[in-house]
């Protein structure tokens, strides 16, 4: 999987150099997010183990740079987390920490609202923080196993004028979480869709 993120990079790079334009311009965007993480129920020994997250809103940074009028490429940092419960049990914290890299087609940007669709590759992962109740009052933390996937958003900028804009996006990213080192047979369905608003700033 590293080497398709390497290869998808380099077509993306190819990809950008060749529509360069006098359209260039580039944009830094910071971002509120939420999270919608899968519910998902595994049997083991014949009983159900039901796992349940209740989310709770984390922060993105964003930079975008625009090669023709329509087309740009972003990298874009997300965190965020959620308490696990399993079994109506509250059995940790989960952290996210996601990295994209997308190719964005934007439609009339010239307007007051102006929608875009992406896609492209993604690196996520995590730590999990055990609650403890025996004797330590601090979480046990493992490291999760990050993953090389893909990803696609949709969203749309309110521009307010040449350099500032208002924001919003919808991303999908399937991951299973699991311990590094651990078995797929382990993993977690988790696969996050986050939900974020933010503020851009263009030069």
């Amino acid at each position: 999987m590293i080497r398709v993120f390497y290869r998808v990079l380099f077509v993306l790079f190819v990809i950008a150099g060749a529509l360069r334009s006098s359209a260039q311009s580039t944009d830094v965007a910071a971002w509120v997010v939420d999270s919608e993480l899968s519910e998902s129920t595994i049997t083991e020994d014949g009983e159900d183990i039901a796992f349940d997250f209740d989310e709770r809103v984390g922060w993105g940074l964003s930079l975008n740079r625009y090669w023709t009028k329509s087309f740009s490429t972003e990298v874009a940092v997300q965190k965020y987390g959620a308490e696990l419960t399993v079994n109506d049990f509250k059995a940790g914290d989960l952290d996210v920490t996601s990295l994209t890299l997308m190719g964005q087609w934007h439609f009339r940007r010239d307007t007051r609202f102006s929608p875009f669709i992406g896609a492209g590759i993604a690196r996520i992962g995590g730590e999990f923080h055990f609650v403890d109740i025996v004797d330590d009052p601090e979480p046990e933390e493992i490291s999760l196993e990050s993953e090389v996937t893909w990803t696609a958003a949709f969203g749309a900028d309110i521009n307010l004028n040449p350099h500032w804009a208002i924001t919003g996006e919808m991303k999908f990213v399937p991951w299973d979480a699991r311990e590094k080192g651990g078995e797929q047979i382990d993993a977690v369905e988790v696969d996050p869709a986050t939900f974020a608003a933010g503020v851009r700033f263009r030069f």
